[in-house]
């Protein structure tokens, strides 16, 4: 009698693969995808992506920052307050022939921006620490326009904070970019610009011309000048330009102080 005949199981086509083939194959596409991330991160770093990502994720913290204390939409305005403040450094540096950084955000002080290289003149870095404020007080101008034709007291609240900030920025006491500036003046030009604060002191009781005022007696009773080299008419130019911003600043804090408080 024939033994019968024993056949092998065949595997089902809806078997589970065997565990070293699945292995094989995860294997295979972790290599693909960390092959494509590669060629990922290079074409990124070629466009500077750390940079970016620094000016934007320090710009996304200080609106945070700001939104917790006065709210979103404050904070987000405030925020682009500051960075057209230094846009006009940034747009100065570039037209100056030299290289400007990415600005970076500080949550309570502000922000900066790097300069790449060495003005070629007292005048030309005058030039580029004035035209931050100048940018800022121009923004700051423009949301006080807005409220005047809209009346939404949020803009009000955004040109009063853009002219006390800008402000701050021109004491003459470095980093600020009032201490660059002021780096040219003259003795004669520090106690006429003493007389002008004074009397606006006197108007607004703003704070920061307080400070200023110090700073231009300290300047006025110096003996000996520490200042760079220049001409005279570079001296008066920036004088004129550093005191009359400062006056604008002063009376449009002011100002919008005033109808805040209404």
């Amino acid at each position: 009698m024939n033994d019968p005949e024993v056949t092998e199981p065949q595997p089902s086509p809806h078997a589970p693969r065997p565990p070293a083939r699945k292995a094989s194959v995860v294997a295979a596409v972790a290599a693909t995808a960390l092959a494509k991330a590669k060629w990922a991160f290079v074409a990124l770093k070629s466009l500077s992506l750390g940079k970016l990502l620094l000016t934007s994720g320090s710009m996304l913290a200080m609106i945070w920052f700001e939104a917790m204390r006065y709210g979103w939409a404050y904070g987000v305005g405030f925020v682009l307050l500051i960075f057209i403040h230094e846009m006009g450094h940034a747009v100065a540096i570039r037209h100056a022939g030299l290289a400007a950084g990415y600005p970076v955000f500080i949550p309570f002080f502000g922000a900066m921006i790097s300069l790449k290289g060495q003005p070629r003149s007292p005048k030309e870095e005058a030039r580029i620490a004035l035209a931050g404020p100048i940018a800022g007080a121009a923004a700051s101008a423009a949301c006080a326009g807005i409220f005047l034709l809209t009346h939404q007291r949020l803009f009000l609240a955004l040109a009063y904070g853009g002219f006390f900030l800008n402000l701050f920025n021109m004491i003459p006491m470095p980093p600020l970019d009032g201490g660059r500036a002021a780096a040219v003046f003259s003795k004669q030009a520090w106690w006429i610009g003493l007389v002008v604060l004074a009397g606006l002191f006197l108007v607004t009781r703003t704070p920061q011309l307080l400070l200023i005022g110090i700073f231009a007696a300290m300047n006025g009773f110096r003996s000996a000048t520490h200042h760079v080299e220049t001409t005279p008419e570079v001296r008066r130019e920036v004088a004129a330009s550093y005191f009359g911003l400062c006056v604008f600043l002063a009376l449009g804090a002011h100002l919008t102080h005033q109808v805040l408080s209404e």
